[in-house]
């Protein structure tokens, strides 16, 4: 992710890095914040950050840490395979918002890297909304392309 991103409105097809990208459903600002790629509107913001997997390291090996790493009281976990990515996600209540509505957080893993979503929202009513924007993340190979 580019550090240098100005501020901007986006929407529909959004890429992350040149292999990863994500579907926004509606308008939402884009910025830089402490080097994590920050996508919000009022109510629901998503924090970004892309990280990349040692090359002897599997996607599930990748993994184990942050199930090791993950809080106690986390809930709703899931975890498996989808469009050729490893995924994990879970909620958590959280201070962020105030205990009352559950965070959502999304690890989707590639052969040579993964994506971190912190999904922070207002409305329960958000968490389908929320979910759909983690199932969404899409990854392509750009070194195959070279």
């Amino acid at each position: 992710m580019q550090n240098n991103l100005q501020a901007q409105v986006v929407s529909g097809l959004y890429p992350l890095t040149e292999e990863w990208s994500l579907h926004l459903p509606s308008e939402f600002n884009v910025t830089m914040e402490d080097e994590d790629l920050v996508i919000w509107h009022e109510g629901f913001t998503i924090w970004c950050s892309v990280w990349s997997i040692d090359p002897e390291e599997s996607p599930e090996e990748a993994l184990e840490w942050i199930v090791e790493e993950r809080a106690d009281d986390a809930f709703d976990i899931q975890k498996g395979e989808d469009k050729g990515l490893v995924f994990y996600r879970y909620r958590l209540f959280e201070e962020t918002n105030d205990f009352r509505v559950a965070s959502l957080y999304n690890f989707s893993f590639s052969h040579s890297s993964y994506v971190q979503l912190g999904v922070y929202f207002d409305d329960e009513a958000a968490f389908e909304t929320a979910k759909s924007i983690c199932q969404s993340l899409s990854f392509k190979n750009a070194m195959l392309l070279h």
